[in-house]
């Protein structure tokens, strides 16, 4: 008897665009709302939020599987749908090249297709070793940047242990809040005098939330850095694309490097 194929429910974006670019979406039958590329699996259907799921919402797709990675939550949800049955994969998240090769395997054993799993992340090892070739790290003149995310109206800047955080040092940049504190702090005028940022980094959802770039150099925190001259470089990408930690993510450094000045020819 030709076993069943397995039904996916993926609880991250960059685990639902790597299951397109593998070629197994007709395995999905839900995602959770991060999931937003390619625009094809925003018409999945969805389980809400990755970190506040119910796992009444997860089991009325009748899936066999369930791809997440471990910012998926709340926990108690979680052990319920492996007490219900659910085979429960869960990628840990540490915001380095390696997760993006532990969720291409995790959606390839998933998925039956270990061996394309395999060929995807050798194409995305290569494109990373042709980015680091290019990104020249100089600790005593790396640009200075900070990552803004607020994608409800209320910014909030990286300090260490974010995505953002790592994607700073991943463009060969310098967080000047690393040292200063962990996760993300609000964004205040008072906590970015003194700091002397060549550069911010943020989201295309938070550059849309505070109104564009025009709004955006008119609030309060940046007023003190246009007074002295001194407006650093703005760059911000689609929010699945930067922080997610998938497929893309040697493209969008590619891009960010050479906004920052980092990447060198």
């Amino acid at each position: 008897m030709a076993q069943q194929p397995p039904r996916l429910v993926s609880v991250a974006g960059s685990i639902t665009e790597i299951v397109y670019a593998l070629g197994k979406q007709s395995l999905l039958v839900g995602a959770d709302s991060t999931s937003t590329y390619p625009e094809a699996a925003q018409r999945l259907p969805r389980v809400g939020y990755m970190r506040q799921l119910s796992a009444e919402g997860v089991l009325s797709l009748r899936p066999t599987f369930l791809l997440a990675t471990s910012e998926a939550g709340p926990p108690a949800v979680i052990r319920q749908l492996r007490d219900a049955g659910l085979s429960v994969l869960i990628v840990p998240v540490e915001y380095t090249w390696d997760d993006v090769r532990r969720k291409i395997e995790a959606v390839g054993r998933a998925a039956h297709a270990p061996s394309d799993a395999d060929a995807l992340w050798q194409r995305v090892a290569s494109a990373r070793a042709e980015v680091e070739r290019h990104i020249v790290v100089q600790a005593s003149r790396s640009p200075r940047a900070v990552f803004v995310l607020g994608h409800g109206g209320s910014p909030s800047v990286a300090g260490r242990g974010t995505a953002g955080d790592a994607i700073i040092r991943l463009l060969g940049a310098h967080n000047p809040l690393h040292d200063r504190y962990e996760g993300y702090r609000m964004l205040s005028a008072e906590g970015l005098a003194g700091l002397a940022v060549d550069a911010v980094i943020t989201t295309r959802e938070t550059l849309q939330a505070m109104g564009g770039e025009e709004q955006w150099w008119q609030r309060p925190q940046w007023q003190g850095m246009a007074q002295r001259g001194r407006r650093p470089v703005l760059w911000y990408e689609d929010a699945l694309a930067l922080l997610g930690f998938g497929p893309r993510l040697p493209e969008v450094l590619q891009r960010g490097a050479q906004m920052l000045g980092t990447w060198r020819t």
